[in-house]
């Protein structure tokens, strides 16, 4: 998945202008709700993530978007045991795009995912790899013709009970 991601970014960044002029990228910061549940007992915190996006808008209507995440490092006392947990993903999401106004544009996304949650306690760590469907939506606010602001939800379905983030960032768009 990481490789198709790769190839996806590459072969957007050596298209011909024509290309650019959809082309953006971009980034974000948010808090991720992480939390988890066996056995009666249970994880929760909300640390600070963080995300790259790069994407490609083909019309005002849909947009393909890969990015980097990053849950931040959640951490939790159980049953007196300090625990850690974070996940980092590549994620690729077809995008529909409902202009409502000549600068807010509504959003939604579906995609996949494929990272690696790991989980730590008494100083050992234990990586898991994932891979599962995402989910999201937000508005965009487009301020300058290539500087656009971003609000947005982002659900992961993990191997943990709740893995969601809300946040901020903006897009840079190439081209015209």
């Amino acid at each position: 998945m990481k490789a198709r991601i790769s190839i996806l970014a590459l072969a957007l960044l050596a298209g011909s202008s024509a290309w650019a002029e959809g082309f953006y990228a971009g980034a974000g910061i948010g808090i991720t709700q992480v939390e988890d549940e066996e056995g009666g007992v249970s994880f929760d915190d909300n640390p600070f993530g963080w995300k790259i996006i790069a994407g490609y808008d083909f019309n005002e209507n849909f947009a393909i978007e890969g990015s980097y995440v990053n849950s931040g490092e959640a951490e939790d006392t159980v049953s007196g045991i300090d625990v850690e947990a974070e996940l980092t993903a590549f994620t690729v999401s077809a995008v529909g795009l409902l202009p409502l106004s000549e600068s807010a544009t509504l959003y939604g996304k579906l995609g996949l995912y494929s990272g690696e949650s790991e989980v730590s306690a008494f100083g050992l760590t234990e990586d898991d790899d994932e891979s599962g469907l995402t989910v999201g939506g937000g508005v965009r606010f487009q301020t300058t013709e290539q500087l656009t602001l971003r609000a947005e939800f982002d659900w992961y379905d993990t191997d943990l009970d709740t893995v969601w983030s809300i946040g901020v960032g903006f897009q840079i768009g190439f081209g015209g």
